[in-house]
């Protein structure tokens, strides 16, 4: 059921919840492969566990500390090898029943519709779909509600198309190879910090479509994070945007009305 599947896990400092999210894939998802790309902290239990993952076939990547976010998601998309890549982080919980049904749910959704590029979920049940609005020659991106998207009952979801259009979901997405041929993140950004938007318009401007597949969704795991974790989180905040300048992108409002980034003069 999973063969076509590789399911890409970045992480740094969260290793008490990536042992769980490694456990839950290796014990409920048979056939499925496993990226892992790690610029945390090296320890001999997580080397154990690189080790036989690695001698299993798996792919396990360890890049310099901090290295980021974008350096991260691009060396996951560089040895993909099966046709889907389901976008995962080391806080995801893959051990209910009900993410088993959504992640098959999405591989048939690409299955089903070849002109599809892109099939998401939602995370934590959260409403999360965009269309993008582009003004003054696509310097300004504004995101509006996507058309359709269900706000209400799991009753009326099941009543709805098998997906819905939209061009911006959450990072919990199974995205087809050939997408990477063309859209890459940005490595510049370590954590947080626009790569999220500026990732779904590279993939608006490249002609590849995205669609959000409703009832599809994963929770994340509740347990602390570290410190160090938190103060690297922190940076998201933060007022740079480099990864919209460099798309040209002078002002990037947010779903809910907010101004995410507008550039100076």
């Amino acid at each position: 059921m999973f063969d076509k599947i590789s399911v890409g896990i970045k992480t740094i400092l969260r290793d008490d919840k990536l042992f769980h999210v490694i456990d839950s894939l290796r014990l409920f998802y048979p056939g499925i492969h496993l990226i892992i790309a790690d610029d945390g902290l090296e320890n001999q239990e997580k080397f154990r566990l690189y080790t036989e993952l690695t001698q299993h076939g798996d792919f396990v990547e360890r890049l310099p500390f901090d290295s980021g976010f974008g350096a991260k998601s691009n060396r996951i998309a560089q040895v993909l090898k099966r046709p889907y890549l389901l976008v995962a982080s080391d806080d995801f919980d893959f051990s209910d029943f009900n993410t088993r049904v959504g992640v098959s749910k999405l591989a048939k959704i690409l299955d089903d519709f070849p002109n599809l590029h892109i099939a998401s979920g939602r995370v934590n049940n959260s409403e999360y779909e965009f269309d993008f609005e582009q003004r003054d020659q696509g310097s300004t991106i504004i995101e509006h509600t996507a058309k359709n998207a269900p706000r209400t009952s799991a009753r009326q979801v099941a009543t709805l198309a098998a997906y819905v259009a939209c061009d911006l979901t959450v990072n919990y997405s199974m995205i087809r190879k050939e997408v990477f041929q063309k859209v890459h993140w940005d490595e510049d950004v370590k954590i947080g910090g626009g790569e999220h938007g500026a990732f779904f318009v590279d993939v608006m401007r490249a002609g590849f479509q995205v669609g959000y597949v409703p009832g599809v969704n994963i929770d994340t795991l509740k347990s602390p994070d570290s410190e160090e974790y938190r103060k690297l989180r922190n940076r998201a905040r933060g007022p740079q945007r480099p990864c919209f300048d460099k798309r040209g992108i002078s002002k990037y409002v947010l779903g809910n009305g907010q101004v995410d980034y507008e550039k100076s003069d």
